[in-house]
């Protein structure tokens, strides 16, 4: 048991701008983020590869009004509820200390010869609150993500969404250097120990917070 899930069976993906019956595409996320501005390049690609990420991000909020919050939620939701099923002492957790979506995610770019070199992993000092990750692969793709410690290489498939426990136990990087182009969505779940304030300067994530209960 590894605490790694993978799930490649996603409910359509709606969006409530287009035509009633109308369904979102990985695609249409992928032309989204390349059609929005202020995108930024991570990393530094000519210095020490061995510790940065190189890619291309965009920061979105689940509370604000844009046409693909929908569908990453869809997949962020359907992968959770698997997750719970499975390991359903965290249905318990929750009830005791209301751990929540993040409402920050990012999608990225990676081009060829990009990646995340530095094994990581995404409770950190910075974020101490983290419970659990997620991503999605937007599109099929050569290069996945890599967890030693399970010893396991997840291969990107358009639409598949994994998460994982963002502690120390969970270290990963991406299989580098990237061939051809990757898109992904990455995000959290993360909890509050109680009396703790929601926003104490730890928590980036949640500069814009509309909470989002699990």
């Amino acid at each position: 048991m590894n605490f790694i899930e993978i799930v490649d069976d996603t409910p359509p993906l709606w969006n409530k701008r287009k035509t009633y019956g109308e369904l979102n595409t990985c695609e249409d996320i992928i032309d989204h983020f390349e059609s929005v501005p202020n995108k930024s390049k991570g990393g530094l690609p000519y210095f020490n590869k061995s510790r940065q990420k190189v890619c291309v991000t965009k920061s979105f909020n689940f509370g604000d009004d844009n046409p693909i919050n929908s569908s990453i939620y869809t997949f962020v939701n359907n992968s959770l509820t698997k997750y719970c099923d499975k390991y359903d002492y965290l249905n318990k957790l929750n009830k005791s200390s209301h751990w929540r979506l993040c409402p920050v995610y990012n999608l990225q770019k990676y081009e060829e010869g990009e990646g995340f070199f530095s094994l990581h992993n995404e409770q950190s000092g910075s974020y101490p609150y983290r419970l659990l990750a997620w991503m999605v692969y937007l599109n099929d793709a050569k290069s996945g993500t890599e967890f030693p410690y399970q010893e396991m290489i997840v291969e990107p498939k358009e639409g598949r969404t994994v998460i994982w426990p963002a502690g120390w136990t969970h270290p990963h990087k991406g299989v580098t250097p990237n061939e051809g182009t990757k898109y992904i969505a990455t995000g959290w779940f993360y909890t509050l120990p109680a009396g703790e304030p929601k926003f104490d300067g730890r928590h980036p994530d949640e500069e814009k917070i509309t909470e989002i209960l699990v």
